[in-house]
C-alpha cells in the first residue's frame, strides 16, 4: 500500500524552504505527498492587486508541485496575514480533519510553534493542525519543519539525508519568482542549516524536523 505524507503550511513556498529536499526524496521513494496551503499569499506583494498576486502564486506553486512531484496541492483559501483568526474556526477545523482522515498519512509535517514569522500565520497553522490531531482517535506522527526559526528547540529531532536532492530544493525555491526578495533572504540560512544538519547526520546535506507527537 502506498504511504501518504501530508504537509500543512501557511503559504506556497513554505514547503519548499522547510522541506523541499525531503518532499523530493519521498516522491522518489514512491510515497504520495499532498501539500495543504492555508492562504493564497495575496498580501505578500502589497503594491500589486491581490487577485493578480493570487493568480501568480497559484501558477508558481503548480510549477513547483510538478517539479517536486507532489501528488496534490490543496488551498484552504484563508486570508493572508490573518490565519490566526481561524484557529478556533469550526469550518476550518472540519476541513483539515477531513483531509487528514481521507489520506490517513504515515507522517504529517507543519510549521514549528516557535516560528517567528509575522504576523503569526505559521504559528496559527501549527495550532490548527495540533487542535485537529487532538480530536482524532488515531495518533499521527507530527513533525515540524523550519522556515524562519532562529534557535533550536528542546524536542526530539529527525534528520533526513537530502544530499541527492538539495540542488532540486534550491531550484524549487527559485521558481517562486514573485517572492524573490524573501527567497533570497532564506538562501544562506537554508544552506547553512543543510550543511550543519548534514554533519550531524553524517551526510553532505540534511533537513531537520522536530518530533511534536
Amino acid at each position: 500500500m502506498t504511504k501518504h505524507i501530508l504537509v500543512f503550511c501557511a503559504h506556497s513556498d513554505d514547503e519548499s524552504i522547510g522541506m523541499g529536499g525531503t518532499i523530493a526524496k519521498y516522491v522518489e521513494e514512491g510515497k504520495k505527498v499532498t501539500v495543504v496551503i492555508f492562504s493564497y499569499g495575496e498580501a505578500s506583494l502589497p503594491h500589486l492587486q491581490e487577485e493578480y498576486v493570487k493568480k501568480t502564486r497559484l501558477k508558481e506553486i503548480k510549477q513547483v508541485s510538478n517539479f517536486l512531484g507532489t501528488q496534490e496541492t490543496i488551498f484552504l483559501g484563508l486570508p493572508d496575514a490573518n490565519i490566526r483568526e481561524f484557529v478556533n474556526d469550526e469550518h476550518t477545523i472540519k476541513e483539515v480533519k477531513k483531509i487528514i482522515l481521507k489520506h490517513n498519512p504515515e507522517k504529517i509535517f507543519t510549521h514549528s510553534p516557535q516560528d517567528p514569522h509575522a504576523p503569526g500565520d505559521h504559528k496559527a497553522v501549527h495550532h490548527i493542525v495540533s487542535k485537529v490531531l487532538d480530536s482524532t482517535k488515531k495518533k499521527y506522527d507530527l513533525f515540524a519543519f523550519e522556515v524562519w526559526n532562529l534557535t533550536p528547540e528542546n524536542r526530539p529531532v529527525m534528520y533526513i539525508d537530502i544530499s541527492k536532492y538539495f540542488n532540486k530544493k534550491i531550484k524549487a525555491m527559485k521558481l517562486f519568482k514573485s517572492q524573490w526578495f524573501s527567497i533570497i533572504l532564506t538562501y544562506i540560512p537554508v544552506y547553512l542549516r543543510a550543511k550543519k544538519y548534514g554533519l550531524k547526520n553524517n551526510c553532505k546535506y540534511a533537513e531537520k524536523f522536530y518530533k511534536l507527537r
